[in-house]
């Protein structure tokens, strides 16, 4: 089940991602495309944003202070993607050997208000890896 696409504002299944290793962006990049997803890299300009406006395509931000040198962590947020085709996905992640990712979230209606900054912060702290 694909909805719209993001132009117009419109929500389409996305997985976004910050992934420091570029060979390894491009690992889940080939899945990602081998499974029917599609991907979007995120990156420190995307700290104040909304997983609402990253998903709608929208730039809805929060005015966030983040702390000097902050060194954002690997990160895969997966929005509109169904339950059956996130297992999927993660059994064939699995399967293709790549090296996990820590911080891992499906935007839902309940943190689309959070920055991916809060994101970050609060799947650290569920983590242990304050």
């Amino acid at each position: 089940m694909k909805t719209d696409s993001a132009e117009g504002g419109k929500r389409t299944r996305m997985i976004f991602m910050h992934i420091n290793s570029k060979e390894k962006s491009a690992a889940i990049k080939r899945l990602a495309a081998k499974t029917g997803e599609r991907t979007k890299d995120i990156g420190y300009p995307d700290l104040n944003r909304t997983l609402l406006g990253l998903h709608a395509g929208k730039n809805i931000t929060e005015k966030i202070e983040i702390p000097p040198l902050y060194q954002m962590p690997e990160l895969i947020v997966f929005a509109g993607v169904p339950e059956e085709r996130l297992d999927f996905f993660l059994e064939e992640y699995k399967k293709a050997g790549i090296e996990p990712v820590a911080l891992k979230a499906v935007s839902t209606m309940h943190n689309g208000s959070w920055t991916v900054f809060e994101l970050i912060g609060r799947l650290q702290e569920e983590c242990g890896h304050l």
